[in-house]
């Protein structure tokens, strides 16, 4: 059976054969260390779609964990349901109806002793006993040494997460072991959300690819499939990935796609061309992916004003919203841009009329509302405290890019 290039090139799902350990960052070693650690939280974090989820489940795939993803989340009621329907609980509330007077017994007698020597007390004439998700969830974790993940943790709102940390907190002193992943600058908000877990708390920010280590993936897969592809061409996809393997491992199975490489070559290798352009390929990525969020931010909030159109220096005029995203364009664009950059950025695409600084932020603020109600929160998140804007999702980026230069 000929390697297969969906096998090779796997874009949103676990690579094998392009899986690059960067062992000169001690990425694993270090992960693994911090998971075996007793008694603590452990954060990973890292851009969007550079790896978080990969190496959890490279790292975690000899051990149970239970998988909850943290932008389906909205209540702590949710979350213990899901964990508890992972792990195939059945709970229910129990009703019990008892007289004691009746029986001739005093007010109060003991029920039951649980597992840890508590005892309960029957103090009125009827009782409700409700086996809870959460605590049912938890013991089952402890008991089976089960790994709580969940994903994307950032997504949960603060009030969710507050009372998330407040809830593990005696079972991850118990030996609970839990991994939160989230986006570089969330790293801390677990801690900032429950500060007494100061000192059972481990962060580890994955750190930005290297285009040698990107350029790893082509050479692997290429490897795999015996195909031949000329250095420049590997070159040019390096510089356009966005720092992020996702998008790298998504430029290589389009290339395949394109010439008609789906299986390994048996003998003489697959060619690509020396001439071989790779525009086509970013056109069409930056429209599947990242062409659906850019309109739904450039479309800005409703309103029933007319908001006002500001002339480019470049022809034409556009609203406030789309102007930022001009301008975080102008900027690389970067996945972090500080405020003073952008409003440079501003000065420097609109010939008059540069918002002010009021009218900056307040649009910063519609356009993180927007990604979050669509579920795209690292798409833009004006971090008001760093005075600063986290353009995280790659695709967004890689769009702005090629939008910018007359997609």
């Amino acid at each position: 059976m000929f390697t297969h290039r969906d096998e090779v090139f796997v874009a949103g799902g676990q690579p094998t054969i392009t899986y690059v350990d960067r062992a000169s960052e001690h990425i694993e070693r270090t992960f693994a260390r911090a998971l075996a650690t007793p008694n603590q939280i452990v954060s990973l974090s890292g851009p969007t779609k550079t790896g978080k989820t990969v190496l959890s489940r490279k790292v975690i795939d000899s051990k149970q964990y239970v998988w909850i993803d943290g932008g389906q989340v909205k209540t702590g009621a949710e979350l213990w349901a899901e964990v508890a329907g992972e792990l195939n609980l059945a709970c229910e509330e129990v009703r019990q109806e008892t007289d004691n007077t009746q029986l001739g017994l005093d007010a109060k007698i003991p029920l039951i002793a649980t597992a840890k020597g508590s005892k309960l007390f029957q103090v009125a004439v009827s009782e409700r006993r409700i086996v809870s998700n959460m605590s049912a969830a938890i013991e089952e974790m402890l008991k089976r040494r089960i790994v709580l993940v969940i994903d994307d943790f950032h997504y949960i709102d603060k009030p969710v997460r507050v009372e998330l940390m407040r809830n593990i907190k005696g079972a991850v002193f118990n030996g609970l072991k839990v991994l939160l992943l989230s986006v570089t600058h969330r790293v801390f908000d677990a801690i900032k959300d429950e500060s007494e877990l100061t000192g059972r708390f481990t962060a580890i920010s994955l750190p930005h690819w290297s285009l040698d280590d990107l350029r790893k993936i082509p050479t692997k897969g290429f490897k795999a499939l015996n195909v031949s592809a000329p250095d420049h061409l590997l070159d040019t996809l390096c510089n356009e990935a966005q720092e992020n393997p996702f998008l790298m491992q998504k430029f290589c199975w389009e290339l395949c796609f394109d010439l008609g490489i789906e299986r390994q070559a048996i003998g003489a290798a697959h060619q690509v061309p020396a001439t071989f352009d790779p525009a086509e390929i970013f056109k069409r990525i930056a429209n599947d992916a990242g062409l659906p969020i850019y309109q739904k931010l450039a479309a800005g909030p409703q309103s029933r004003k007319v908001r006002a159109k500001r002339p480019l220096r470049a022809g034409g005029q556009v609203d406030i919203y789309q102007a930022i995203l001009l301008a975080l364009a102008a900027t690389g664009p970067k996945a972090v841009v500080p405020y003073d950059e952008l409003r440079g950025a501003l000065t420097s695409t609109l010939s008059d009329m540069v918002p002010q600084k009021h009218e900056i932020t307040a649009a910063l603020k519609h356009l993180s509302k927007i990604a979050r109600d669509i579920g795209a929160e690292s798409a833009i998140d004006w971090d008001e405290d760093k005075r600063e804007v986290n353009v995280a999702d790659p695709y967004l980026r890689f769009f702005l890019k090629w939008q910018s230069e007359g997609l």
